[in-house]
């Protein structure tokens, strides 16, 4: 069984303690524990980008119980201010076109498709399109989530700033004037000269490396 390792075991048992003690020895209950607990993990343990069920099977708990302390250890302890700009360049790296039933190479009519496992990005993506009167697409699956591309360029323009979007739009409407084969082949390959042309304007040297081993390159 793989071990969780603790990168800074003195600043994860500083950050329990204080914690724990925040309102007198016993206080805290067992379920703010266990949210306490994932949230020290998810930060001290590299266990952040493991999915659900890798952590289910790492921490010996149901798949439903880790998605939902891991959704509540967000709430209670939030990440850092860049987390969702961040994490939503992973799955911009990670994503796929899909064209429509028609197979028409037009960029209204096919989804940008995700698979996103966290609740925490997931709402925080899907509360700033509703607020544009936009939706994304999760009728299927939950962590399914498709966008269309005008959804898309909504969230990367209020995330990144307009002359990023301008970036995206060209290059998006450029694969996609071409053939479908093409455009499925270029897709992701585009879109990932994207991710990391973005995230050297708001990365540091450190987190854009994180993000290159993640991202596997």
């Amino acid at each position: 069984m793989e071990k969780i390792q603790i990168t800074d075991s003195e600043a994860f048992v500083k950050q329990f303690i204080k914690e724990y003690l925040a309102d007198g020895f016993g206080a805290m209950p067992k379920r703010e524990i266990d949210i306490l607990v994932m949230s020290l993990l998810l930060e001290y343990a590299n266990l952040a980008d493991k999915s659900n069920h890798d952590l289910s099977i790492l921490l010996q708990s149901t798949e439903s119980r880790i998605k939902s302390i891991r959704y509540e250890a967000k709430l209670k302890y939030p990440p850092d201010e860049d987390y969702v700009k961040r994490e939503f360049l992973v799955l911009l790296a990670r994503s796929q076109f899909e064209f429509d039933k028609r197979g028409i190479v037009e960029p209204a009519q096919g989804k940008i498709v995700f698979v996103m496992e966290d609740d925490y990005l997931r709402y925080a993506i899907q509360g700033r399109l509703k607020a544009k009167g936009m939706f994304a697409d999760t009728s299927f699956n939950k962590e399914i989530v498709k966008i269309s591309p005008d959804s898309l360029l909504a969230v990367i323009r209020e995330f990144y700033g307009e002359e990023v979007g301008d970036q995206f739009q060209e290059g998006f409407a450029e694969l996609m004037s071409g053939s479908k084969d093409k455009a499925t082949k270029q897709f992701g390959e585009v879109m990932l000269k994207f991710v990391l042309d973005t995230a050297k304007s708001f990365l540091s040297a450190a987190m854009l490396a994180l993000l290159k081993v993640r991202l596997g390159i």
